[in-house]
């Protein structure tokens, strides 16, 4: 088999340093690039062995790339879109599928996951990226791979665990225009035999660029603090490491820049807001990993990942985008996850490997929502004052459990077979106590509401590789995912509506209203190699997929509601390119082109807010075509070498809502970078850089609202920005 064949000359290589980093032979004169090692599918592999479309980024091309989160991957990731500053999940986007529900009820569409324990909450996935050894994006669905079922793509960041061979360390600080300023450091300490210890952290923080006319504040900055400490012991029985992690974020929320009916600014300047209430997007996220890899024979290895964190999210925003007092949003968040996984890694014989697992999760949530204004009789044509505040409190309680396996069978020297299957079950207890006048809330709840549900799930996939007489990885997969149902935490069944001028109150039938799990079936062919002598690496893939059960938020006034409707058809094509050009040249490229066509969407879920239709549209926050790529050069002198480097990234127009109307376009958007330094053979680096080097202006979201008859734009871009980076390793 040849991932087994392969596997102690991959353990050998060294992880890539950038994403195109290369190895240059002195005698020969010759250059290759150098495999990155991942471990996507529980094993360690090449990237070119693995049959899943993937994406993977060094700690190094994070750095110089300068991407601070899991949003701003969506820059170099093929199929990935979605980029927005808050800590919002809904926009982010995998080949078109986003989170399309709300609350506390549901569950995101696009995992997220730190050394293999799920982050998949808004306000906790946001985490700041330092100290990390790469962070991995398999796109489609991912059922086998994690303790938490993903069903539309996963990200999975894998932090630097303490290096058993030696004391080191690096420090890291940079400054920048706006107040700008960034320090990073990780100190890996031997401890006793076996032992070995390893501390790293990051400040970050930014003053805003956005002119808030208002008052005069500047909004879009961000102050944030984290700390990691982790503890590995290893052993000729296997190895075991500890981590503890903690973040303290500060940063402005969305920020709505209202528009009139054609599309234009009202403020006449893409970073001029006009914000009236106080936004603030704050959280503190803990986590405590444990996970130990213990090798019981030459070919079995059990694992077990036990996983806790909790997180604390405040947040307010502006959301009507004009300065009177309309609509203020606040969301006042907590919740603790507990998960644990176990995975027994088997090599049966040359031609049989595989592995089988378990995992369990316990999850608390909860979720106080208010919306507030101030005096908007005028808004509604009648005596005033009006001043509207209603409140939404959730709490729910959920738990489930998964079993299972894959199993690979060499069916020839060169070819091989992949067979899974996933069994998941997941239940959720809420209860909802809401408070409403009928602006946002149509009811009122004496007490709370409870409601419970279970739904359960048996998600198979199936690969099929052939590597060519030139190792070219030619492979074909089926696969299908699952998201849970959930609640609707914003609505109830059986009560007297307030908007018909009834009592608002409960009937004896009152309930929280669940809905049922949505699913992916995903059919992909792609192919991985090397072409001139191992100096160009390439990944395409083309995918299809049929997306069933959409679970989508459905707002009018008075009510919002969840739904399972229509079906999507999706299709897909992306390349991910690298190349060493020559000993001092190497560029990388990323291309991904998609269509979505929904079906069967019943009229009323756009019509009743904007008029429109739904059949046949694109997904939201799902680009036709998304381009990314950049240019190195480094030449060696006296004392060190210098370099410089340029990126880019474009992608076109979107839609921020299912109904695909004109007011809810984004606009295409291209950005460009360029960074130059001097490294040292003094172990010090300088580097200083220009982001958005043009620039250029775009947003992360467009909007309106059919019920008010308002429009905005979300989330202005950053500005042309430069700033320098000092960099000094040690070791002992």
């Amino acid at each position: 088999m040849k991932s087994t064949k392969h596997a102690k000359s991959l353990l050998a290589l060294a992880i890539a340093t950038a994403p195109m980093a290369f190895v240059a032979n002195a005698e020969e004169q010759s250059f290759f690039l150098e495999e990155i090692v991942v471990t996507a599918q529980k094993r360690e592999e090449s990237l070119g062995d693995v049959p899943i479309a993937l994406s993977a980024f060094s700690d190094s091309f994070i750095k110089k790339t300068k991407i601070n989160d899991v949003k701003q991957l969506v820059r170099f990731t093929p199929g990935l879109s979605g980029e927005s500053k808050d800590s919002f999940l809904d926009s982010l986007s995998v080949r078109g599928i986003s989170t399309n529900s709300f609350g506390i009820g549901g569950d995101s569409s696009v995992g997220i996951y730190r050394d293999g324990v799920y982050y998949g909450r808004n306000g906790a996935s946001m985490s700041s990226f330092y100290d990390v050894e790469r962070v991995e994006v398999l796109k489609g669905p991912q059922g086998l791979l994690f303790g938490r079922n993903a069903a539309s793509g996963a990200i999975h960041t894998i932090t630097a665990k303490p290096n058993m061979d030696i004391t080191e360390g690096y420090v890291r600080a940079g400054a920048g225009e706006r107040g700008r300023v960034q320090t990073e450091f990780a100190y890996n300490q031997l401890l006793a035999e076996g032992w070995a210890m390893r501390v790293a952290g990051i400040h970050s923080e930014e003053d805003g660029f956005v002119e808030n006319q208002y008052n005069g504040e500047d909004l879009i900055d961000h102050n944030r603090d984290a700390l990691r400490v982790s503890i590995k012991n290893e052993g000729d029985w296997g190895d075991v490491t500890l981590t503890a992690e903690y973040e303290d974020r500060e940063q402005s929320p969305t920020v709505y820049i209202g528009q009139d009916d054609n599309g234009n600014l009202i403020s006449g300047d893409d970073r001029k807001a006009n914000s009236d209430w106080e936004g603030k997007d704050e959280a503190e996220v803990t986590g405590i990993t444990l996970t130990a890899n213990i090798e019981l024979s030459d070919d079995m290895t059990l694992t077990s990942i036990t996983g806790y964190n909790k997180h604390k999210w405040s947040y307010s925003e502006d959301w009507d985008g004009t300065p009177f007092h309309i609509a203020g949003y606040t969301q006042e968040q907590s919740g603790e996850y507990f998960s644990q996984e176990v995975r027994l890694n088997i090599d049966f014989n040359e031609d049989l490997i595989g592995y089988i697992g378990a995992s369990v999760y316990q999850e608390n949530i909860s979720s106080l929502i208010r919306n507030q204004t101030g005096d908007v009789s005028w808004l509604f044509a009648m005596p005033g004052p009006l001043v509207l505040d209603e409140t939404n409190d959730s709490d729910g309680d959920y738990s489930g459990w998964a079993i299972y396996g894959d199993m690979t069978y060499q069916l020839t020297e060169k070819m091989d077979i992949s067979l899974g299957m996933r069994y998941t079950y997941d239940e959720k207890e809420i209860e909802v106590a809401t408070l409403g006048n009928g602006f946002l809330w149509d009811f009122i709840t004496p007490t709370g509401i409870k409601s419970k549900q279970d739904w359960n799930d048996l998600s198979p996939r199936a690969t099929l590789r052939y590597f060519t007489e030139s190792d070219m990885m030619i492979f074909a997969s089926v696969t299908e995912g699952y998201k849970a149902g959930g609640f609707g935490t914003d609505g109830l069944t059986d009560f007297d509506p307030l908007s018909l001028g009834g009592s608002g109150l409960p009937g004896a039938g009152a309930a929280v209203p669940d809905y049922e799990p949505e699913s992916v079936r995903s059919y992909e062919i792609g192919a991985k190699g090397d072409l001139a002598e191992g100096r160009v690496k390439f990944g395409l893939s083309a995918y299809y997929y049929d997306y069933q059960d959409m679970q989508q938020t459905i707002i009018e006034t008075g009510t919002i509601r969840v739904e399972n409707i229509g079906q999507v058809d999706g299709y897909g094509v992306e390349l991910d390119l690298r190349a060493a050009l020559n000993a001092n040249w190497d560029v990388f490229m990323g291309v991904a082109w998609s269509d979505t066509d929904a079906d069967d969407i019943p009229l009323d879920v756009c019509a009743e807010t904007s008029g429109s239709v739904c059949e046949g549209n694109r997904l939201p926050f799902n680009p036709e075509w998304s381009v990314s790529g950049g240019v190195n050069t480094h030449y060696p002198m006296s004392g060190g070498e210098v370099f410089a480097g340029l990126d880019f990234s474009w992608q076109s127009g979107t839609y921020s809502s299912l109904d695909n109307a004109k007011l809810s376009r984004v606009d295409s958007a291209g950005f460009v970078n360029l960074r130059a330094g001097w490294n040292s053979d003094q172990d010090w680096s300088v580097s200083f850089y220009v982001e958005n080097l043009f620039d250029k202006e775009s947003f992360d979201a467009s909007s309106y609202d059919g019920d008010l008859g308002l429009h905005y734009k979300a989330g202005p871009s950053l500005p042309r920005t430069a700033g320098v980076d000092f960099t000094y390793n040690f070791s002992m």
